[in-house]
């Protein structure tokens, strides 16, 4: 009998400390969210595109009438380790955002990592990265942040983006450099 009740307790301790994690790993989202959001918000310097990976987007309409949208994070060309990715629509404000922007790496308890020519997502390496939303627009200016990690996961990087979207999509290029002419007549 003594070992029954000693077995629930242990039991009860277990699933207390398990519960009291997923709280504050949810707190920590919630926090990490705002941050994220913030750091949007507070930037002033955005990309198109980005030297690291391509970003795409497209959008449909629904028989509701509103749209629904998706960002891919594609191609990457070193790796990324936890990678975090969140979309603001249209400069809404945080305290004036009334839903839940697209986001991935925030509040998933899974790292999502990207290397070049790899695809292992069991092993939390995956091929892309998709984020989704909804909005009542068919146009909507979109601001984003992509953040990730070296491999030793001491280095972090961001990169800001702005793009417009409609439902042509929106797919980053990265502008190809003009060569002069005085730089043809050089090697000649």
């Amino acid at each position: 009998m003594r070992k029954v009740l000693t077995g629930i307790l242990c039991a009860a301790l277990l699933s207390g400390c398990q519960m009291s994690k997923q709280k504050n790993t949810a707190v920590k989202g919630e926090t990490s969210y705002e941050g994220y959001y913030k750091s949007i918000e507070d930037n002033d310097r955005f990309l198109s595109y980005s030297l690291y990976y391509d970003i795409s987007a497209e959008m449909t309409s629904m028989a509701d009438g509103t749209h629904r949208y998706y960002i891919f994070l594609d191609s990457p060309q070193i790796a990324m380790y936890d990678v975090v990715m969140l979309a603001v629509e249209d400069d809404i404000p945080y305290a004036s955002a009334g839903k839940m922007m697209p986001c991935i790496g925030v509040f998933e308890s899974t790292d999502y990592s990207l290397i070049p020519f790899q695809a292992n997502s069991k092993a939390g390496f995956m091929k892309g990265l998709v984020i989704s939303g909804a909005c009542t627009n068919d146009t909507v200016n979109i601001k984003m942040l992509v953040e990730w990690s070296d491999k030793t996961l001491e280095n972090t990087r961001r990169e800001y983006l702005s793009f417009p979207l409609d439902a042509s999509g929106f797919h980053s290029e990265v502008p190809t450099r003009q060569i002069t002419e005085e730089e043809v007549t050089a090697n000649e």
